[in-house]
């Protein structure tokens, strides 16, 4: 217990000194996302899996990304549309021109809670239909 209040003490010192910048908590992308759809959205929410644009569609994505959303300002993103349309699930973003993927720690953790991937997890022993 003391040093996970350690821990985040440190990462709240250092984020509120400056030494921990957005740009190194993501990447430059490490694969091509150009053929990955671009979606454009307004924020209008953040949420505990990514934001809420305001025509309502959910955006899903890494931690590592959130820093370069703000409330009511617009993103532009590559990503994958739902099928219903609803949810987009984030695979890079733009700051200004730059195109930011999710951070190395981001992909070694594998499917995120609300990814595409997470969706469709098969546990062992589970069988299909």
């Amino acid at each position: 217990m003391m040093i996970t209040r350690f821990s985040a003490l440190f990462v709240l010192a250092c984020g509120l000194s400056g030494m921990l910048s957005p740009a190194a908590r993501a990447a430059d992308c490490q694969y091509d996302v150009k053929p990955v759809p671009v979606f454009t959205g307004t924020v209008s929410r953040i949420t505990g899996d990514g934001v809420l644009f305001s025509d309502g569609r959910d955006v899903v994505m890494p931690e590592s990304l959130l820093p370069f959303v703000r409330l009511a300002n617009e993103v532009k993103l590559h990503g994958l549309l739902s099928l219903d349309g609803k949810k987009i699930w984030v695979l890079a973003l733009y700051d200004k021109d730059r195109l930011i993927c999710p951070s190395a720690l981001d992909v070694r953790k594998g499917a995120y809670p609300g990814s595409a991937a997470y969706d469709v997890i098969e546990h062992q022993g589970s069988e299909s239909p």
